[in-house]
């Protein structure tokens, strides 16, 4: 099922923003689209951690307005301060949902995989890496993706952290730091089990913030065991703070999806 909004709202750049709503089972997923079919390029923009809980906002909406691509940008409304679109309460739906909607926007916008790109800063990077590998392709642009998410989530001092109580709840239905190593291994999980057929892209901007020992090295070492670490790209930067990757990630890609056409897209 896949339910378009009645209405659509067009903006400066002329492109049309459409409000989306695609059932799967019984997940439903959220979601806004900015065709620009000619471009033959289709991105998904995946949110970051809302620190207002309850907004829900998409990040970098903006994108949609400057990229040569067709934009969507997936709501990451399950629980206040979202979780990663991985799972919910346990429950593994939430991903064949996302993966059924990215295959279904394929195939109405005529894009392959190679046509196809994933995403996203932190939190969205992290969700970009994950989808790219669970599809089997696709090009990854992202900026400091969280690795070992049981580290991120129950990190020093997380009791005085909502957000990252908000996450635990949304994605096991409990918040107890005893399930560190089961959401350490969540994104470890499933780069081992897709990482080896995976014939796509990963680039990854990092700074020096320390995202490389304690979450890029440790997918680094398994793509490395699997053999598919030639796949991935980290491009390291000067910056020293986390939020300073944003404008980075945002320079790959506009300079990346405005520029860029893969020559073999139009093969199968």
């Amino acid at each position: 099922m896949n339910d378009r909004s009645p209405s659509a709202v067009e903006e400066s750049s002329g492109v049309i923003c459409q409000d989306r709503l695609h059932k799967f089972k019984n997940r439903y997923v959220t979601y806004t689209v900015r065709p620009r079919p000619d471009s033959k390029k289709l991105a998904f923009v995946f949110s970051g951690v809302d620190a207002t809980p309850g907004t829900c906002r998409m990040s970098y909406f903006a994108l949609g307005e400057t990229l040569d691509a067709t934009v969507v940008h997936i709501m990451d409304n399950f629980g206040a301060h979202g979780c990663y679109l991985l799972s919910v309460a346990g429950d593994q739906q939430i991903r064949n949902a996302v993966i059924a909607l990215i295959r279904l926007l394929q195939n109405e916008f005529s894009c392959t995989d190679k046509q196809t790109y994933f995403l996203g800063a932190s939190k969205g990077a992290t969700t970009s890496i994950v989808y790219a590998l669970m599809t089997g392709g696709g090009n990854v642009l992202c900026g400091e993706p969280q690795i070992l998410l049981g580290d991120f989530i129950f990190s020093e001092r997380w009791q005085e952290l909502e957000q990252w109580r908000s996450l635990a709840y949304a994605m096991l239905g409990r918040v107890d730091p005893c399930d560190r190593p089961l959401l350490n291994r969540v994104v470890l999980d499933i780069a081992e089990r897709y990482g080896p057929r995976f014939r796509g892209e990963i680039t990854i901007d990092i700074g020096d913030t320390g995202y490389l020992e304690k979450h890029v090295s440790h997918l680094q070492s398994l793509s490395r065991e699997l053999g598919f670490d030639d796949k991935i790209q980290i491009k390291c930067h000067a910056f020293t703070k986390h939020e300073e990757v944003i404008p980075v990630f945002l320079e790959t890609a506009q300079n990346t999806l405005n520029t860029h056409m893969p020559t073999d897209a139009h093969k199968p």
